[in-house]
């Protein structure tokens, strides 16, 4: 019998989240391999993969879960992204998103990537996408509101004060604690406090931390799920990544924290080339 994927309550929400969740870049974006992508779709839901994360601006994503998903929408926490900072294109950004998923409903609609703070003055204008987002919800479009980032976590902190998000979509991986800006500090204790649910990206560093003489998926998962957060966004670029993620995700054991530091150690010198390029990312 294959093991359950372990869960953990997503924050406030009170949603018992899988720890391993299935991100929609890479060749879930690509339109010409859209067979392949809807069949690691599929496989995910099947396994037990329940948050499914997308974006308005990776490209054919959303097109490709609306398809993937024919038949098995009620089995899922679909979560997309719009970065339109003004009301009238966050609003198209989601009448859009709907229709390419093809649901009239979303579990969850993120502001996506916000990475300065003369974003926020515009999200919280009087004609700034925040609106959208909280009518979306009040309407019930939407069951949640999330933010992401990669950039500074100050800025990210700075939106959550000034508006109730359920969530909060951030990068974890053990080159992030020796950047400037990190994340995997007080944020985390931070997002703790407000009780948000908290995801984190960019696990495996763009790919770039996994290879020979750097880190097994294995040793990544189990560096992220270590740290008080709630699930993992994860791309899996084909089904053999995702059976290897599902292994992981299936055997994780928390590391200690000897552990944990031997990892980051080991990770320093390819800071600039992980964390320091995704940190410059807009």
């Amino acid at each position: 019998m294959t093991r359950e994927l372990p869960k953990r309550t997503y924050g406030k929400t009170g949603v018992r989240m899988p720890i391993l969740a299935l991100g929609g870049a890479g060749v879930l974006q690509d339109a010409s391999r859209t067979a392949e992508a809807v069949a690691i779709i599929r496989e995910a839901v099947e396994q037990g993969v329940y948050y499914l994360d997308t974006a308005q601006q990776y490209r054919d994503s959303e097109r490709i879960f609306g398809e993937a998903l024919d038949g098995v929408r009620s089995k899922v926490f679909l979560s997309t992204k719009s970065a339109r900072r003004d009301y009238d294109g966050a609003w198209r950004d989601l009448e859009n998103s709907l229709k390419r998923l093809r649901t009239d409903r979303l579990e969850q609609w993120i502001v996506h990537r916000v990475s300065y703070p003369h974003e926020i003055d515009r999200l919280f204008a009087p004609d700034g996408a925040i609106k959208a987002f909280q009518q979306a919800k009040e309407q019930k479009i939407v069951q949640y509101v999330g933010i992401s980032g990669h950039n500074d976590p100050q800025v990210i902190r700075t939106a959550m004060e000034r508006f109730p998000f359920d969530m909060a979509l951030i990068p974890l991986n053990p080159t992030e604690p020796h950047h400037p800006r990190t994340f995997a500090k007080e944020f985390l204790e931070y997002a703790r406090r407000k009780g948000v649910g908290l995801a984190v990206m960019k696990v495996i560093g763009v790919g770039r931390l996994v290879g020979e003489g750097k880190f097994t998926v294995s040793e990544l998962f189990r560096y992220a799920l270590s740290h008080p957060i709630h699930t993992a966004v994860i791309l899996p670029n084909s089904l053999r990544e995702l059976r290897e993620l599902l292994a992981a995700a299936r055997a994780f054991t928390p590391m200690t924290p000897d552990e944990l530091r031997a990892l980051e150690a080991r990770a320093k010198p390819l800071t600039d080339q992980v964390a320091g390029m995704y940190h410059q990312w807009p």
